[in-house]
């Protein structure tokens, strides 16, 4: 079993071997150009590899810019038997509040001008749920097994970006159901799927969606939701 971790808001923060044994370190080339670098890492007999999709030592692109193609084709060249991530995204719904975290069982794709796919006549995407039960699952019990608030369910909408969303939006995607917004999680999900590897997602509520901030006006991008991230992933690693 191995088990890969694309981290995602202030990953570039962390301080690997602060929170696990860091061990080989590898960029692979792949058809579509070389992947970030991947980490293997070690902690309370879990292991897994771990990449920032931002960057190492900084936010050096944003979701947009992610060559999420190299990092999925990569992952696959590593054996991956399975995908976890975590993400940084905005509350939507009513009841959730800065520092809580979700773990969606449904996404809304909003993007428009993303590469979704492998382009290759043998690689389809599946219908149907696009996170896989048992790895939410996971996810959801090593949350709580570390004294975080995590919802089971919600759905992600995911937005193009770089900008952030108007509050008209924001109001259109609750209408249509969106319990947290962000922009990282598609093609990701999509590319895991063409390529058979099952995924779920972390995501930690670093801010309210524009105009719901009167509900909670609080903002937390700081290294602690990095280390919260890698916490519950490596904890849920195979």
């Amino acid at each position: 079993m191995t088990t890969i971790i694309f981290g995602g808001t202030a990953a570039y923060h962390l301080k690997l071997y602060d929170h696990a044994d860091v061990g080989e370190r590898r960029i692979i080339a792949t058809p579509y150009g070389d992947s970030s670098p991947f980490i293997y890492l070690t902690a309370n007999k879990n292991s897994a590899w771990f990449s920032s999709r931002h960057g190492e030592d900084g936010l050096q692109r944003t979701a947009a810019f992610v060559n999420h193609r190299a990092n999925l084709w990569a992952a696959r060249e590593l054996g991956a038997t399975d995908i976890l991530s975590w993400n940084g995204v905005g509350a939507i719904a009513a009841g959730l509040a800065v520092g809580q975290m979700v773990v969606p069982d449904d996404l809304l794709d909003m993007t428009r001008a993303r590469v979704a796919s492998f382009y290759s006549a043998n690689l389809i995407t599946p219908a149907g749920q696009p996170f896989a039960a048992d790895l939410r699952q996971r996810l959801v019990t090593a949350s709580e097994a570390l004294g975080f608030v995590c919802a089971t369910h919600g759905t992600y909408v995911c937005t193009e970006g770089p900008r952030l969303e108007t509050a008209a939006e924001i109001a259109m995607y609750g209408w249509g159901g969106a319990a947290v917004v962000g922009m990282t999680l598609s093609p990701e999900v999509w590319l895991a799927a063409e390529l058979g590897i099952p995924y779920a997602s972390l995501c930690v509520i670093t801010n309210m969606a524009t105009g719901r901030w009167a509900f909670d006006p609080r903002r937390d991008f700081g290294p602690g939701v990095g280390v919260k991230g890698l916490q519950v992933t490596l904890a849920a690693a195979s």
